[in-house]
């Protein structure tokens, strides 16, 4: 069930109301979540019914870390948790793998990626182990299943970081008019990328230019790419918003995901500003755990980590040469980007180098996105082949694809500070009216969008 579909804001607005209606009372509202977990995951198979089983792991690893003061012990029960949700993570990467081009696989039944899911797990375990201040092992099972299976981060997250998010379930909920405007619109922006920009981008321009490259001229294809980032984006971002607006509407804050990535200055603050959540995971529960002498050799041992950490990153996305090269580049990008920065001492760019620095940034994550899209090593030889082919015909770009393209590059530049003053007006119109608004806005995108929605990009990694 995508974030995406009117069957979601039917199922969802059953639970909401069931929610709202026992806010006082902490128990019932904890069963009515994990009812409603329960028959999201349903919806993607019966099979996902047993990740309750994995949770259960992890909650008793929790009482046992907690309980615990040798180390040996500390690690045996860390390593089940890394062992079931590595397995998790792993195994329908290998089975995907292997069964690559194959009909009739049981690898159909798995239609919901758990990656999400184990990272945010992680959190929980990890935390406890190294004995972080905020990290407390909650006794409360319930609310430790709600928490960990909580349905809107499912597919593409946030990843939540468990312990403050529970400290979040278990206290009273509170929605005030501001809080459901600023809700509403989120997800009615949301879908706005989702349906009009990244689905339409996808079906007209991105998905016939990477698939064959070469029935296309240079310019063509130099416009699938930049498409391709901003489909990316959109879909993605979407999907975010969707998520932090139905969290909001239960009282729930999730963390932002997104915060313009392609008008970074450098890789570096694009990874500030691109999938925050995974940047932050990769960073304090990945590279922070690679050995390192960062006294001795400061600059090398961050290139190492950094390198390695981004490579092993793009081996999540999938077990391909094209992933591991995308996550490579990023990762000796960072590397220069710090060893520049040492060497500059902390002085600042000039207007003109901010701008020279976005546009060289902006095109160097374009580059590799061809990579990350690409369906082999040799796709994207094509690609770049036929961009490098100098030849400048447009007959395959439409009107609608440009228009779309602009409007999604407008947006992408659109003020922050838009969003909180249009979430302040949004909380002054009343409530009914706000969610009438809502639901006509879901059936005009969808008769607009023609095709309805497709997958979310980052459900499947």
């Amino acid at each position: 069930m995508q974030l995406s579909t009117p069957s979601f804001f039917v199922f969802f607005l059953v639970a909401w109301l069931a929610y709202w209606s026992a806010a006082k009372f902490r128990g019932a509202r904890l069963a009515v979540l994990l009812v409603a977990n329960g028959f999201f995951l349903a919806k993607f198979g019966p099979l996902y019914l047993l990740l309750p089983v994995a949770a259960s792991i992890d909650f008793l690893v929790g009482l046992g870390l907690a309980r615990s003061e040798g180390s040996a012990r500390r690690r045996l029960l860390l390593g089940v948790s890394l062992a079931v949700n590595l397995a998790l993570l792993l195994a329908p990467k290998v089975m995907a793998l292997r069964h690559a081009g194959r009909t009739g696989s049981w690898m159909a039944l798995l239609t919901l990626s758990l990656s999400f899911y184990c990272f945010q797990s992680l959190t929980y375990t990890i935390d406890l182990y190294r004995r972080d201040d905020d990290a407390v092992a909650t006794r409360n099972y319930w609310a430790y299943l709600g928490a960990a299976l909580f349905f809107p981060v499912l597919v593409a997250g946030p990843i939540l970081r468990l312990h403050g998010f529970l400290k979040q379930l278990l206290a009273p909920p509170t929605l005030s008019e501001s809080q459901a405007g600023r809700a509403l619109l989120l997800i009615g922006i949301g879908l706005i990328k989702k349906l009009l920009i990244a689905d339409f981008l996808g079906q007209n321009l991105v998905g016939r230019v990477f698939d064959t490259p070469t029935l296309y001229s240079g310019a063509e294809v130099l416009a699938g790419v930049y498409g391709y980032a901003l489909q990316l984006f959109f879909d993605f971002s979407g999907y975010t918003d969707i998520a932090l607006g139905v969290g909001l509407l239960l009282g729930l804050r999730l963390p932002e995901n997104f915060r313009q990535p392609y008008l970074s200055v450098n890789v570096m603050e694009f990874w500030r500003r691109w999938h925050i959540s995974f940047s932050e995971w990769l960073r304090d529960y990945l590279m922070d755990s690679l050995p390192q002498r960062r006294r001795e050799f400061p600059l090398l041992s961050y290139s190492y980590t950094v390198i390695l950490t981004m490579m092993l990153g793009g081996l999540w996305h999938g077990l391909s040469w094209t992933f591991l090269i995308w996550g490579a580049l990023h990762g000796v990008a960072l590397a220069v980007v710090r060893i520049w920065k040492q060497r500059r001492k902390g002085k600042k760019p000039t207007a003109w180098g901010k701008v020279a620095g976005t546009l060289a940034t902006f095109h160097f994550v374009c580059f590799t996105w061809i990579f990350f899209n690409a369906s082999s090593v040799g796709n994207a030889v094509e690609l770049l082949q036929r961009i490098g082919s100098n030849t400048w015909t447009v007959g395959n770009l439409t009107l609608p694809v440009v228009a779309v393209m602009v409007l999604g590059a407008v947006a992408h530049c659109l003020p922050l500070r838009w969003l909180d003053r249009s979430s302040e007006l949004m909380g002054r119109v009343p409530f009914w009216l706000q969610g009438a608004a809502l639901a006509g806005l879901v059936v005009l995108i969808q008769t607009l969008s023609g095709r309805g929605s497709a997958p979310f990009v980052y459900g499947s990694f």
